[in-house]
């Protein structure tokens, strides 16, 4: 299991994952967060070979399992791995102001204006 100082040395050998790939990593840990393991499903097609989500898959931030096996419309069942969760965890405060909503479900701009009055 990849340990906080793992995944810095990996950030400094590889870089940080793109706006993009942290927010789809970000988004599929909170549905996982509040339902369980529960997969994202996606055709596998939009899966293999993505710039977007192979090198999450390589990076093991993402696995996925395969049903539908040699028909033609393979679904590709999304999770994120615990390393993916530990990156997620350590990057949260800037990933979370990202989203429009914050944790309690009421736009960023709302909580702003209401610790101003």
């Amino acid at each position: 299991m990849a340990t906080e100082e793992d995944i810095l040395t990996e950030i400094e050998r590889c870089g940080r994952l793109t706006p993009e790939q942290e927010n789809i990593l970000y988004n599929i840990s909170l549905k996982q967060d509040e339902l369980g393991r529960e997969p994202v499903n996606m055709l596998l097609s939009k899966v293999r070979g993505s710039s977007v989500y192979e090198p999450m898959i390589e990076r093991e931030f993402l696995t996925y399992d395969v049903f539908n096996h040699g028909s033609r419309h393979e679904i590709a069942c999304l999770y994120v791995t615990l390393k993916g969760l530990r990156y997620c965890i350590m990057f949260a405060d800037e990933l979370s102001r990202r989203r429009k909503l914050n944790p309690a479900g009421a736009p960023w701009q709302t909580v702003a204006a209401g610790a101003e009055v």
